[in-house]
């Protein structure tokens, strides 16, 4: 079947589409992705075609392409869902095109138009769905140990589920379906269990066929199903009785990871094997036609057609993990990729922490230190990178004068010089036992190692540090140092058990000033002027330093992370890594009472964290690192005034480059009022929000950095800074130079 919509088509609305305004959102709430350096693509494990429109799952990006002219596929639009895209399929109902997607949740989408796909509704699950059949108004979902689920799909944007049954197969685990009116064919852990679905609000099973091996897949044709059978090859078995299947034959195969046919050409996903193409003429006896040993790993397959020189060709659409392909399958004895497109692969190792310089973040990278370019956030690159060693695992940085500090598992505290980020190279090894934490305050570094406690690096000239020595108490009672935060002149030693507090007034010779106990304890934590935020497990402490020997916990609040989880206070907000659980962004104007206000919920596992300007950068171990933004407004800081005028100051400096201060007041004739300050261009359209909340009355300063809502700097020219609260509004202008 061709799509309706052709590859010109696309394009010209595409043109139009870009100047209508529009936002995506999935997994955050007042706050947005912004860009992502080291994650890849992502893996592809789910594949389904209408005609030459494919859809296709990167990671939890659900992405269409028109394969109408193969060797240059045009992707016409990208959507993030909540979770990893497991499988794919679509329905036509009252002239709309439905695809349903499976996860955790089964998610409906609108793709009449592809350019401009909508998400209809997200659907959770009982179980894990892996795989997906549709027949009329009911979806039939393979839901992990759950068994198979059926959801009313009637009305797309309400569906509801009718029933979950578990099935009788040995080892159940529910992956591959699919339906063949009355029956649903469920490849369901060790066996295949076929139900009767004539009444979906009243399916039962009918029969069980207990195979040799793990099923992924099972698909009828005619009276015979063919399972996949992982690891013996494809089981045919008879089920004109689907209450007494019966094993016709198996052909042998490697991996069987998913089947589909075309007629009697069925086509098989053979993992690293590639495609198999086999001929079921006679069941008894199929027989392999030929075999394409694709490039990647092929997971997913779905067949289709593509009209190459005016002729249609069979064409198996084939996930190959980290490339989509379309493999030519008109001669099964010749098959050919007539076109594909790759997915970026993941940067080699876990991204642990980060710091930042300028427009450069410095990454703890596993074995390496990356130092990656961050100007724009969404187009983010490698400058170039450092390897510590094959087993110095670095899980922590921080930078003075283009010196990179790298806390190093099993390669100690190293100096690395990155003056020229493309060329980096080793200057010392100032520390050599094991260090697990590093942490800087003005002239020195305190690393916090396995076995001396705390280490003391005079970095005065960056280039030339020197080991001072090590701070005694930090080892007493055979503690060491686990983690290290150091501020002013507060330096705080974490171990599993307890919180040491230290005053380095006098930075080479710390004095233990208080001790605080932990219910589970900590590797990481975050200092200011006044306060300490710690990740006690799966709850957040804050710490009242004013009186260093007499520490108090002010605040906390449970944010469902875990130990290595982080923390970061800018302004009016403290913002938490809480590994699986995301990023958190907790207001802390009233610091007694932390009240959750933004996050966001990436399918990776968020590590360390640092701020800036309202802008989140976070290490993502296997997800690498990204970008995000709170929506909510930069950091406002107050005078404590309260004044009797609304007023918008001039900019200073004015014109200036790089930053500028905005200084504006609230009068309290207003009150609580909701106040906005926007920065625009000269043709009138938004560059920033920097702030977008309510204010009392007040004197306000806010800083802009020269950074549009993207995180990308803008360029030099006139702005308009815009002051709103409630009908009133005041308009300045500012100038930025390059």
């Amino acid at each position: 079947m061709k799509h309706s919509y052709k590859l010109s088509t696309l394009v010209l609305a595409g043109l139009l589409l870009m100047m209508v305004p529009f936002t995506l959102s999935a997994q955050g709430e007042n706050m947005s992705f912004l860009g992502n350096w080291g994650e890849g693509g992502g893996e592809m494990r789910a594949v389904a075609n209408f005609g030459d429109l494919v859809y296709y799952g990167i990671g939890n990006q659900f992405v269409i392409t028109s394969f109408e002219d193969p060797a240059n596929p045009f992707t016409a639009a990208t959507l993030t869902l909540d979770d990893m895209v497991e499988d794919i399929v679509w329905k036509v109902s009252g002239g709309v095109t439905y695809v349903l997607v499976s996860g955790s949740t089964l998610n409906i989408i609108d793709v009449t138009n592809p350019l401009a796909p909508a998400l209809i509704s997200t659907t959770e699950l009982t179980g894990y769905g892996e795989g997906l059949g549709v027949s009329g108004d009911y979806v039939y979902i393979g839901a992990g140990s759950a068994g198979m689920q059926i959801i009313d799909i009637s009305d797309p944007a309400n569906p509801s589920s009718v029933a979950t049954l578990a099935g009788a197969s040995p080892g159940a685990y529910a992956e591959g379906i699919n339906v063949s009116s009355p029956y649903a064919y469920l490849g369901n852990g060790g066996g295949t269990d076929i139900f009767d679905i004539s009444d979906p609000t009243n399916a039962f099973l009918v029969g069980t066929m207990v195979n040799d091996g793990w099923i992924q897949d099972a698909m009828p044709i005619s009276n015979y199903l063919y399972a996949c059978d992982w690891s013996n090859g494809i089981d045919i078995i008879d089920i004109s009785n689907p209450a007494s299947p019966v094993h016709v034959s198996t052909l042998s195969n490697p991996v069987n990871a998913d089947i589909t046919f075309d007629g009697n050409f069925g086509y098989i996903a053979s993992r690293e094997y590639g495609v198999t193409v086999i001929d079921v003429t006679d069941p008894a006896a199929p027989t392999v036609l030929g075999t394409f040993d694709t490039e990647g790993v092929v997971r997913k397959i779905s067949f289709g057609s593509i009209n190459i020189d005016g002729n249609q060709e069979g064409h198996l659409f084939a996930a190959e993990v980290s490339m989509l392909s379309a493999v030519n399958v008109s001669d099964p004895t010749d098959m050919s990729i007539s076109g594909s497109v790759a997915v970026p692969a993941p940067a080699d190792g876990l991204c642990y922490s980060a710091t930042l310089d300028g427009d450069i973040a410095y990454l703890a990278y596993r074995y390496s230190v990356r130092a990656i370019d961050i100007t724009n956030p969404s187009v983010m690159s490698e400058l170039g990178n450092f390897s510590v060693s094959d087993t110095g695992m670095v899980k922590k940085v921080v930078v003075k004068d283009d010196i990179v500090f790298a806390g190093s598992r099993f390669g100690g505290l190293r100096a690395l010089d990155f003056s020229d980020p493309t060329n980096p190279t080793q200057l010392s090894a100032v520390i050599t036992d094991r260090t697990n934490d590093v942490a800087i305050s003005g002239n020195y570094v305190y690393a916090a190692t396995n076995n001396n406690g705390i280490g003391i690096v005079n970095v005065s000239t960056a280039s030339s540090p020197t080991l001072v020595g090590y701070v005694a108490e930090s080892m007493v009672s055979g503690r060491y140092g686990e983690g290290v935060a150091a501020y002013g002149n507060v330096m705080v030693q974490s171990t599993w058990g307890a919180l040491y507090f230290y005053d380095i007034s006098s930075p080479e010779s710390p004095t233990l000033q208080d001790t605080v106990a932990l219910t589970t304890g900590t590797s990481w934590l975050t200092l200011d002027d006044d306060y300490a935020y710690v990740h006690d497990f799966d709850s957040l402490k804050i710490f009242d330093l004013s009186n260093l020997s007499a520490v108090v916990q002010v605040g906390g609040v449970n944010t469902g992370g875990s130990w290595d989880g982080d923390a970061f206070r800018e302004g009016d907000y403290v913002y938490v890594n809480a590994e699986t659980a995301g990023i958190k962004v907790y207001d802390v104007t009233d610091i007694t009472n932390p009240t959750e206000v933004a996050s966001y919920d990436m399918l990776n596992s968020a590590r360390g964290i640092t701020v800036r300007d309202g802008f989140v950068y976070s290490s993502e171990k296997e997800g690498g690192f990204s970008i995000y933004t709170n929506n909510l407004g930069v950091s406002i800081d107050s005078d404590g005034s309260r004044p009797n005028s609304f007023s918008l100051s001039q900019n200073y400096p004015n014109p200036f480059n790089p930053s500028t201060m905005i200084e504006f007041s609230i009068p309290q004739s207003f009150g609580s009022s909701d106040v906005k300050l926007e920065v625009f261009n000269v043709l009138g359209q938004n560059v920033r929000t920097l702030a977008n909340t309510r204010l009392e009355s007040g004197v306000y300063q806010v800083s802009w950095d020269g950074r549009n809502n993207s995180g990308s700097l803008v360029s030099a020219g006139m702005y308009i800074y815009r002051l709103q609260s409630g009908d009133e509004a005041i308009s300045n202008k500012m100038i930025l130079l390059k």
